[in-house]
């Protein structure tokens, strides 16, 4: 059975002091993602995942990365990571404290993972082995980068679970005797368990209902505020990122649409593409005016193995002129919002336009 911290022996509770107060002086880490570009190698050519994506994760921040499916968040995530497949084709930089981490080796990596910047995966149950009890996988982590006893190190397992809110006795138990949201929760109690200075949560509530979503993102919340961590959390749905994140970054198609401090992209979008999004996402109605009505954007995203010349939104696009679909865009600086368009001093013009919904229903998909 789990022992209590009054029942702990005294050189594993004097042990454990030692090893919190040593992860708690971990500072939160800064990254810097400069140029990356991923492409995967298929049958019929080069699949391009995503290309030229550049942000910047200031320590102690939260930094949302939005899209729809497929846009290459997760992609992104798995090369800080380095969980890509062999021969994938990868270029540009990330640094983390101003190590470049991007395409090193699993042997370089061993020291990085878990300890300076770890993962709360997608799938909780196919990130966890069936064979061994959850505590065994937690303290797996710990040993693997801190000289302490196995006592010692459940002892952390069992902190890290008070943190999301699991009773200790349930460390014994295996990944199939947890329900979906109490194995998100594990998951996260192990991603936390050396206190790294960067947590990549990628779509950390897929798979959930509604209510268990809310109270994992809660956690999550909750858990920053009180450790003040570095974290980019993935997801495709706005609310999370305007209750979390004090910066976005909005993928299309592999690319970077727009980013900027998440109060003013999500107030005053400059791409036509976040706006689209914005209008896609149901909003609570506001007393004495009419609801407004979803609004969803047309058309599909374009085939990567062959990625148009121009702007990859232009197809959907209803503001797109021959510009558009010829030159890709420059990226575009008002003030700290940045935006791939060539019209982001028409944004005003647009967010009004994009608020109707004939400006969508009337476009000529693809042309």
């Amino acid at each position: 059975m789990a022992t209590s911290a009054n029942t702990r022996p005294a050189a594993v509770a004097r042990d454990l002091a030692r090893l919190d107060e040593r992860l708690s002086a971990k500072p939160a880490a800064h990254l810097k993602v400069n140029g990356l570009s991923i492409g995967y190698s298929t049958l019929r050519g080069r699949f391009h995942a995503v290309e030229d994506v550049s942000f910047e994760v200031r320590a102690g921040t939260n930094l949302g990365l939005v899209g729809e499916s497929g846009c290459g968040k997760s992609t992104v995530v798995k090369a800080l990571m380095g969980l890509l497949p062999e021969f994938t084709a990868l270029s540009g930089e990330a640094l983390l404290d101003g190590e470049n981490i991007l395409g090193l080796s699993d042997a370089a990596l061993e020291p990085i993972r878990w300890n300076r910047i770890s993962l709360i995966t997608q799938s909780a149950m196919n990130s966890l082995d069936p064979v061994y009890c959850i505590g065994d996988q937690i303290c797996e982590a710990i040993l693997a980068h801190e000289k302490v006893s196995k006592a010692v190190a459940w002892a952390r397992a069992e902190e890290m679970f008070a943190l999301v809110g699991l009773p200790a006795e349930r460390l014994y138990e295996f990944p199939h005797q947890f329900s979906g949201g109490m194995r998100q929760r594990a998951v996260i109690a192990m991603a936390l368990a050396l206190n790294a200075g960067m947590l990549l949560a990628d779509e950390p509530t897929t798979a959930l209902d509604p209510i268990m979503q809310s109270q994992i993102m809660s956690r999550i919340r909750g858990i920053h505020e009180h450790m003040r961590r570095s974290m980019i959390l993935v997801t495709h749905d706005i609310a999370v990122v305007a209750e979390t994140c004090e910066a976005v970054v909005v993928m299309y198609a592999g690319k970077v649409a727009e980013s900027g401090p998440t109060a003013d992209v999500l107030e005053r979008p400059l791409h036509p593409y976040t706006m689209g999004l914005q209008n896609a996402f149901p909003r609570l109605p506001v007393r004495g005016q009419p609801r407004q009505p979803l609004i969803s954007i047309p058309g599909t995203v374009p085939n990567l193995l062959l990625p148009p010349s121009g702007c990859r939104f232009a197809s959907r696009c209803p503001f797109a002129t021959d510009l558009c679909r010829t030159t890709a865009p420059q990226v575009h600086k008002v003030g700290e919002q940045s935006a791939a368009c060539h019209y982001t001093d028409q944004a005003d013009e647009f967010r009004a336009a994009a608020a109707r919904p004939e400006t969508w229903r009337n476009m000529r998909v693809g042309a």
